[in-house]
């Protein structure tokens, strides 16, 4: 199966209302400032994971959103943008937090917190051959039992093989663990009801 680029960039932009709505409606940010052009400063930004920057109390945030078109209970981290050499948005952004919209409902977490525990903890648990297994499979999900030090859990191995409307073509392979998961590893993950 081929991802097209285009239209996940179009469902996002889709988005971006209720979004907006949910900083000022919820987290009552003083303003707003999307980076979602092709402008050089945007595209600076964009490359560091970084596609809002919310301002409250004179104070700025730096905010990676993520929009899912279902909630799975669990969190998307994409470990390889290109499947093998370039390292994922959670490992190479720089955003202070992570807002991961599902229909319905709205998840943040600090990202240097998740990434620091990804990075540190978690990454280094996942055998890469099983990155390798589905990256060679047609599969575009492969579910594996991970012990992690002493913990059970299923985490999901998924790919993405890109493309771009003039050729361009990529793999993106990332893993979903459930929210459970994170929270019961010190992650402090809040969710919001909010459509």
């Amino acid at each position: 199966m081929v991802h097209e680029f285009e239209k996940s960039l179009v469902f996002e932009k889709s988005q971006f209302q209720r979004a907006d709505n949910f900083y000022r409606e919820v987290l009552h940010v003083n303003e707003i400032r999307r980076f979602s052009t092709d402008s050089t400063e945007d595209m600076r930004m964009q490359l560091q994971d970084i596609d809002v920057e919310l301002i409250k109390n004179n104070q700025a945030f730096n905010v990676s959103e993520k929009f899912r078109d279902k909630d799975f209970g669990d969190l998307y981290l994409e470990v390889f943008s290109k499947y093998p050499h370039t390292r994922g948005w959670l490992e190479t952004g720089s955003a202070d937090m992570l807002v991961y919209f599902v229909p319905e409902a709205v998840y943040c977490c600090n990202a240097q917190i998740l990434r620091k525990f990804c990075v540190n903890k978690l990454f280094p648990e996942i055998p890469d051959e099983w990155y390798k297994e589905i990256f060679c499979s047609d599969a575009a999900i492969n579910s594996k039992n991970l012990n992690f030090f002493g913990q059970q859990t299923i985490i999901h191995l998924i790919k993405a093989n890109n493309q771009t409307a003039d050729g361009n073509r990529w793999c993106t392979i990332g893993i979903s663990v459930s929210f459970d998961f994170l929270k019961n590893n010190g992650l402090d993950i809040r969710k919001f009801m909010f459509s």
